[in-house]
C-alpha cells in the first residue's frame, strides 16, 4: 500500500468502533482524506453502510442525529417520540423504524464500515496466540505502561502452517461465539448444537484439536440440564481428560453401568493424565467394588493431624500454623506452588528459555509456547534429560539454581516469581529431600506443566532435621482434586506429606507484636514515621522489647513536636525505616500485630514496606474495638482515659515505647476476657 493508506488504515484499526464518521477522520500526515477512503474502499476494506450495519449504525451515533432520523423516517405505523426524550429512548425508538430508509439516509451517507476486523483479528492472533491482544499493546509498551520481555523472545511461529494456524483462529473464535449465544439464549436445543458443531473447520494439528474438545466440551455442559443424554453423547469421543472424567459420571447417572465400567479400564491401562488415573481408579473402587469411601476420603482419615490456633488467624490460615510452629521453635515455609514452580524455572532455565526454537514466542507472552501446549518434554527431550543427569549430587543442584537466580533475578516471565528470600525454601528442599525424588517431580513437571505446576501442599515444615509438606485445611475446607494428585504425587517419591485441619481458639502461646509509632502527621501515603516502639508478649509476658527514632527525611512540623517532643534534631542522625527494616520484619513475622487504633500504625508500616519494595502482611488486633466489645460502657476509649481508668502506669504519652506499652496491658485485659469466652464456651 501507499504510505498514506497505511497511515489511515491503522488509524481506522485503532478506533473503537467499526462504524466511523468521515468527518471525524482529521489528520495532520494524510493530506487527502477523501481521496485514501475511496482507495480502501477499492480495495474492499472498507465499505458503506447496509441495512445489516444499522443497528451497529445507530450505537454511535449523536442524540442529535438520531433525532434527525426519527423526523425523517418515522412514519404513520410508528408512535412519534418527544424531542426532549434522552438518547436511550431515542435508541430504542430509531431501532423500531424502517431501517432500509435509514441506509439511505444522508446521516448514514457520512459513516463508513470497516471490512477488515476479521483479517486483523486473524494476524493479531498469529501475533499473540489469542483473541485479547490489540493493536494498542503495542503502544502501551511503547509508552511504558505495559512491560515486555524483549531480551527473552525469540520472534517464533506459533503453528506449522497455514491450516494449523486457519483452523485454530476458527476454533478459538467459535468458541467465543457459543459463549455469546449461550448467554443470548440461541444454543439450547440439541439441534441448534448439532448444527453449530457441523459448522465447525476441521481441526489440524493439537492446538486446533484442542480448542475444538474444549469448545464441544463447553456445549456438553451446557446443555446437559435439559439433556443429559445428549451431552454425554457429545463427551464420548472427546481425547480431553476432563470431557472423559465427565462422560464417566453421567453416563453412569443414565445406567450405562457396563460401558462406564469398560472405560474406565481403558483409562487405567492408557491414562492421558495422572488425574484422570486417580479419578478412574477411585470411580471404578466406589461403584463397582463396593468401596464406600474415595481416595479423598481416605486421606483425610490416614494422613491428617489436627492443630488449634489462635482465632485472630481466621482468614489467613497458613500463617496461622507458621506461627504456631514458630513459636514452638519449628521452622516453617509457606511454599504452596511457588517453591515448586520457582524450582522447576530456576533447573530449566536455559531449556525453558534460551534453546531455539523454544523461549518466549513474542515480547508480550509470559511462558513459553512448548509450556502453554504441554510438550515441552516432547521439544527438549535430550536436554531435560541431560540436565538432571549430569546433576549427581545436592550441592550441584543447589549451585544450578543458585547461579540461575543471580544470572537472571528480576526477569519477567510467568513461571518464576522473584522474590528477596526466593532461595531460602528451595535450599531446605534441596538439602532435606533425596535427589532422585526432586529430579522425578521435576520431570512429571516437564511432561505436563498444566498437570504440575498448582495444587501442592501450603507449607513446608523442617522438625528435628526431617522435613514434610502439609496441606492446610481451617473448618469448612475441602481437598481438590488437584491438591489430591499433588500429595500423592510427593508421596510416591518418598516426600512426607500430610494434611493438618485446624480450629481455632484463644491460644495463651500465640506472640503479639503490640506497636506504636509517632509520625510527621496523619496520612500513610503522605507523611512518615519518626518512631517505633514494640513490645512483644506470649502468655501476658513481655518477652522483648524494641525502640528507635526513624529519620523521616523530611521536616517534622512544629504542632507534631509540640505532641510528642520529638524534634528535627533528634531524628537527624536516627536510621531510615530502610535501615531498620529487616530488623523489625523478623521480630514481627510469627507475631499477631496489635495497636491501639491499629490500622493508623498498620497502614504507616505497611506503605514504608512498600516503599521498599517489600509486602508485610500480619493479622491484625485492635485494643480500641476490643476494649469496646469486652468492656462496655466506658466514657472514652482513648489511650489516655483507658490507662488511667485502669490504673496502667505511662511514663510518656504520645513517645512510642511508652504507649506501646500501655496498650500490652491493654491486651492483657483483652485476652482475659476472650479466654473466659471460650472457656464457657
Amino acid at each position: 500500500m501507499p504510505h498514506e493508506q497505511q497511515c489511515l488504515l491503522v488509524r481506522l484499526i485503532n478506533r473503537k468502533h467499526s462504524i466511523i464518521k468521515r468527518t471525524s477522520l482529521i489528520f495532520d500526515e494524510i493530506q487527502n482524506i477523501p481521496r485514501v477512503l475511496q482507495a480502501l474502499e477499492n480495495r474492499e476494506l472498507i465499505g458503506k453502510v447496509t441495512v445489516d450495519d444499522v443497528p451497529q449504525l445507530l450505537s454511535v451515533l449523536t442524540k442529535p442525529e438520531l433525532v434527525e432520523l426519527a423526523d425523517d423516517c418515522t412514519d404513520s405505523t410508528t408512535a412519534t417520540i418527544v424531542k426532549s426524550a434522552n438518547k436511550a429512548l431515542f435508541l430504542t425508538h430509531c431501532n423500531k423504524l424502517n431501517h432500509e430508509l435509514i441506509a439511505q439516509h444522508p446521516i448514514t451517507r457520512n459513516y463508513i464500515v470497516c471490512l477488515f476486523n476479521q483479517t486483523v483479528e486473524y494476524f493479531l492472533f498469529l501475533y499473540f496466540g489469542h483473541l485479547k491482544g490489540k493493536l494498542n499493546h503495542f503502544s502501551m509498551r511503547d509508552l511504558g505502561v505495559m512491560r515486555t520481555r524483549d531480551a527473552q523472545a525469540q520472534m517464533q511461529s506459533r503453528f506449522e502452517n497455514y491450516d494449523n494456524a486457519y483452523s485454530s483462529y476458527m476454533l478459538y473464535a467459535a468458541y467465543y461465539e457459543a459463549k455469546e449465544r449461550i448467554q443470548k439464549d440461541y444454543l439450547n436445543s440439541e439441534d441448534q448444537i448439532t448444527e453449530f458443531i457441523d459448522s465447525l473447520v476441521t481441526p489440524h494439528g493439537q492446538q486446533a484439536i484442542d480448542s475444538y474438545e474444549r469448545l464441544v466440551f463447553m456445549l456438553a455442559k451446557h446443555i446437559a440440564s435439559t439433556n443429559l443424554a445428549f451431552a454425554a453423547n457429545l463427551c464420548s469421543s472427546l481425547q480431553n481428560a476432563s470431557a472423559q472424567e465427565y462422560w464417566c459420571r453421567q453416563a453412569y447417572k443414565l445406567g450405562l453401568k457396563d460401558e462406564v465400567q469398560a472405560r474406565l479400564n481403558m483409562i487405567i491401562d492408557n491414562p492421558l493424565t495422572d488425574k484422570l488415573l486417580h479419578f478412574a481408579e477411585d470411580f471404578l473402587a466406589r461403584k463397582y467394588k463396593q468401596k464406600r469411601t474415595s481416595i479423598l476420603t481416605d486421606m483425610l482419615r490416614a494422613n491428617t493431624q489436627h492443630l488449634r490456633i489462635d482465632e485472630t488467624f481466621k482468614g489467613s490460615v497458613e500463617q496461622g500454623v507458621i506461627a504456631y510452629y514458630k513459636a514452638r521453635g519449628i521452622k516453617a515455609f509457606r511454599t504452596e506452588n511457588y517453591l515448586w514452580q520457582n524450582m522447576f524455572g530456576l533447573v530449566f532455565w536455559h531449556e525453558l528459555f534460551n534453546l531455539e526454537g523454544l523461549g518466549l514466542a513474542t515480547p508480550f507472552d509470559y511462558l513459553p509456547s512448548c509450556i502453554k501446549h504441554h510438550n515441552f518434554l516432547d521439544i527438549a527431550n535430550t536436554e531435560i534429560h541431560t540436565r538432571l543427569d549430569n546433576l549427581t549430587s545436592s550441592n550441584e543442584l543447589l549451585l544450578l539454581v543458585t547461579k540461575n537466580a543471580a544470572a537472571h533475578f528480576g526477569k519477567s516471565q510467568g513461571i518464576v516469581s522473584w522474590h528477596r528470600n526466593i532461595l531460602d525454601s528451595i535450599k531446605v528442599l534441596i538439602e532435606h529431600v533425596d535427589l532422585n525424588a526432586l529430579k522425578h517431580q521435576l520431570l512429571a513437571m516437564c511432561s505436563n506443566w498444566q498437570l504440575y505446576h498448582d495444587g501442592y501442599p501450603d507449607i513446608m515444615v523442617l522438625e528435628n532435621n526431617k522435613l514434610r509438606f502439609e496441606e492446610i485445611k481451617a473448618p469448612g475446607d475441602s481437598l481438590r482434586r488437584n491438591q489430591l494428585l499433588q500429595l500423592e504425587s510427593l508421596k510416591q517419591v518418598g516426600i512426607e506429606v500430610c494434611i493438618t485441619t485446624v480450629d481455632y481458639i484463644v491460644d495463651p502461646m500465640q506472640p503479639y507484636a503490640v506497636i506504636d509509632i509517632e509520625t510527621t502527621g496523619g496520612r500513610a501515603n503522605l507523611h512518615r514515621i519518626t518512631e517505633i516502639g514494640l513490645v512483644k508478649m506470649v502468655n501476658g509476658e513481655v518477652v522483648d522489647q524494641w525502640q528507635t527514632l526513624i529519620n523521616p527525611e523530611r521536616s517534622i512540623p512544629r504542632m507534631i513536636t509540640s505532641l510528642t517532643g520529638i524534634t528535627n534534631d533528634m531524628v537527624q542522625d536516627a536510621p531510615l525505616f530502610a535501615d531498620i527494616a529487616e530488623e523489625l520484619d523478623e521480630i514481627t513475622s510469627d507475631c499477631i500485630f496489635v495497636a491501639h487504633n491499629v490500622n493508623f500504625d498498620y497502614g504507616f508500616i505497611r506503605e514504608e514496606f512498600a516503599r521498599l519494595g517489600r509486602p508485610f502482611k500480619r493479622p491484625k488486633i485492635c485494643t480500641v474495638q476490643q476494649m469496646r466489645k469486652h468492656y462496655k460502657g466506658l466514657k472514652s476509649y482513648s489511650l489516655a482515659n483507658l490507662t488511667s481508668y485502669f490504673n496502667i502506669e505511662m511514663t510518656r504519652h504520645h513517645r512510642a515505647l511508652s504507649d506501646a506499652v500501655a496498650a500490652a496491658e491493654l491486651l492483657n485485659l483483652v485476652n482475659e476476657k476472650r479466654l473466659e469466652v471460650q472457656e464457657a464456651i
